[in-house]
């Protein structure tokens, strides 16, 4: 008997040797493959990610440029005396990320007309580049990467216009620089090269690097690398299909195909492997190994159990495994309370808002240490950017038994601050008792400090349009102001109030297309150019319907619609009544408000008195009479809001 439990033990053994080999090794080239992978796309993805940034950038910069009028009137002329960008390149190299900026600009019939980098000018480039005869034939914002006479760039265009004729183009070049910087800041080196076919075209390679017959266009890269590759074979590495490691680095590549679908460029990211996360299998091994050993103690278990043969051995073996998988479980529950502790930005309060716990991520996020929290009311973090009345919200909410959820801006300790996505629900106890409130949140403070960014681009833009015609940048923010009044008074939620307010700054955005002899005239227009500055209520809204944010389509509404009127007498619709959007009828009012008692080109501005006649004679013609009694009910804050923001 014995002899036969020894048997089928050692037999056990044996296949379970055979499995660990050939599961464990297998499994642990399976996890080394998902790390590489994982690594490999984090990289292509941030590669890809700073290339998308670039171009938003440097077509910026491009679109900038285009309003030049100088450079309009020297096309228009043609006469390129007086343009000189170089200063222009320079302050945007001093100052910003990018640098040897070139700059060229092409006649509406492919000429060469300027370059930044050089005197020589009037060569035919259309019939040299693809790219500028088509733009040619049909003008329109162009962007991509190519490979020219002297490096792999990028390249954005803008089609110039002199009014509504189309008079040339501009087109702004940089490199790769910035971006191989970018990735050597966070430990990856690349290789950025240009197919062989591509460099043979090379009259004077910029970064002078080369691999062999290929050239490099990051100036900066590393010269033990490119030894290495060509040392290895450079053709070997430029079409792999996933990561390999490579003298010590883990090797990813991507490629950039020309039009045609034919090889143009390769970029090629080493990292090194000592940087990996090895987490993937030290978790595996730590849970197989853990597996490996209950398993050895079941066998040994059952071993017991196959000599005793006895209930009382039995019973043993049972409450072993019991308490094993009670341990087992144990460590699990206390190692997901300790991640969750660590994670998840969490605290519990008393029923009157003092708080008695909260998680190592509050901390960490806060700044504060438990000490200084518990015992404190929540509001003790509050920021004073946050309005009381939306405490007060959350507070009847949860107090009602219900949960509330919304974003919050809290203070740290360091008074900076940072924003989260909250949810708050009532605690109860284990008889169903009301004890406290909990709450569960999530750190968007990046995604917020963006949204930031983007509302201050918003308000740049309003400007554009006001500084064109001579007004003030506080027009747009005391109108921006008024129109999130309104809209609160007239009953709109918060939400939609503050995307009115985001919104309505542009709503003269459209006079950046009308020229500046009518928006500058001191004078009364004349009915055609009255009719000219009509255009530029439509001429905003086509600039901004293209976009499917929801920010910029409640502009582009804005836009068309503010000089509509109650009455159906104003333009370009004539719409009547309720036809008209609110938010051209709240911004109508906001407009018309600021622009009568401020001083423009053509006029002085009004007293009050004059101003509130106007508004009580205007109200069912011009306004929404229901606005018109929003705006005497509330005269106080909206004069206020013109206190704040006096014109300097």
């Amino acid at each position: 008997m014995i002899k036969k439990i020894l048997f089928y033990t050692l037999l056990i053994l044996a296949f379970f040797m055979l499995f660990h080999y050939f599961y464990y090794k297998g499994k642990i080239n399976t996890l080394t493959k998902q790390i590489y992978t994982s690594k490999s796309d984090t990289i292509v993805k941030l590669f890809e990610k700073e290339v998308e940034k670039k171009f938003g950038k440097t077509f910026a910069l491009t679109y900038l440029l285009s309003q030049d009028d100088k450079l309009i009137e020297a096309l228009v002329t043609k006469n390129n005396a007086k343009l000189d960008y170089k200063k222009t390149i320079h302050e945007i190299e001093k100052y910003g990320e990018y640098k040897n900026l070139w700059i060229q600009v092409i006649d509406k019939n492919g000429y060469s007309f300027y370059r930044s980098w050089t005197k020589k000018v009037g060569d035919h480039s259309a019939s040299a580049r693809l790219d500028i005869a088509d733009m040619l034939k049909n003008p329109q914002p162009k962007r991509g990467i190519s490979t020219g006479r002297f490096d792999m760039t990028f390249k954005t265009m803008m089609p110039l216009y002199n009014g509504d004729t189309f008079v040339g183009i501009i087109e702004m070049i940089s490199k790769f620089n910035s971006i191989a910087k970018l990735l050597k800041e966070n430990e990856i080196e690349s290789l950025m090269i240009v197919d062989k076919d591509y460099t043979k075209r090379f009259i004077r390679p910029y970064s002078g690097l080369f691999i062999g017959q290929n050239y490099v266009a990051n100036e900066n890269a590393s010269l033990e690398l490119m030894k290495k590759v060509k040392e290895y074979g450079l053709v070997k590495l430029l079409h792999l299909t996933e990561p390999i490691i490579f003298n010590n680095y883990l090797l990813s590549t991507t490629q950039l195909k020309n039009i045609h679908g034919g090889d143009m460029g390769f970029f090629l990211f080493f990292s090194k492997t000592d940087t990996l996360d090895q987490s993937l299998i030290y978790n595996f091994e730590t849970d197989y190994f853990l597996k490996v050993i209950i398993v050895l103690i079941i066998l040994i278990v059952l071993i017991l159990y196959l000599f005793y043969k006895n209930y009382v051995k039995q019973l043993n073996t049972e409450v072993i495994k019991k308490t094993l998988e009670i341990k087992k479980q144990k460590e699990r529950l206390q190692s997901l309370l300790k991640i969750y502790d660590n994670n998840v930005i969490f605290s519990k309060t008393d029923l009157e808002g003092n708080i008695t716990h909260v998680s190592n991520a509050f901390c960490d996020i806060s700044g504060y240490t438990k000490k200084e929290l518990i015992g404190k009311p929540h509001n003790y973090v509050r920021h004073p950017d946050m309005l009381k009345s939306a405490f007060q919200n959350m507070w009847n909410t949860i107090q009602s038994g219900k949960i509330w959820t919304g974003e919050v801006k809290n203070l740290k300790k360091d008074g900076t601050c940072y924003w989260v996505d909250a949810e708050i629900e009532p605690l109860y106890n284990e008889d169903k008792k009301h004890i406290g409130y909990s709450a569960v949140r999530q750190n968007i403070t990046d995604a917020k400090e963006i949204e930031e960014i983007q509302k201050e681009i918003i308000l740049a833009m309003g400007s554009i349009g006001e500084r064109r015609s001579k007004e003030t940048g506080n027009h747009v923010k005391r109108v921006a102001e008024y129109s999130k009044l309104l809209a609160l008074k007239y009953g709109l939620s918060v939400e939609e109030s503050e995307m009115i307010k985001q919104a309505s700054p542009m709503h003269d955005i459209g006079k950046v297309g009308i020229p500046d002899s009518i928006l500058n005239k001191p004078a009364r227009l004349n009915d055609e150019e009255r009719e000219i500055m009509n255009t530029h209520a439509v001429i905003g809204f086509n600039t901004l319907n293209s976009s499917t944010r929801p920010l910029l389509k409640t502009a582009a509404i804005v836009a068309l619609e503010h000089h509509e009127k109650w009455d159906g007498s104003g333009y370009p619709q004539g719409l009547i009544g309720e036809e008209i959007h609110i938010y051209g009828r709240i911004t109508a009012v906001a407009d018309v408000f600021d622009a009568l008692g401020s001083k423009r080109c053509y006029k002085k501005g009004w007293d009050d008195e004059s101003i509130f006649k106007l508004f009580k004679e205007e109200s069912s013609k011009h306004f929404d009479p229901r606005l018109v009694e929003i705006f005497f009910e509330n005269l106080n804050d909206f004069l206020d809001i013109r206190d704040r923001f006096v014109d300097s």
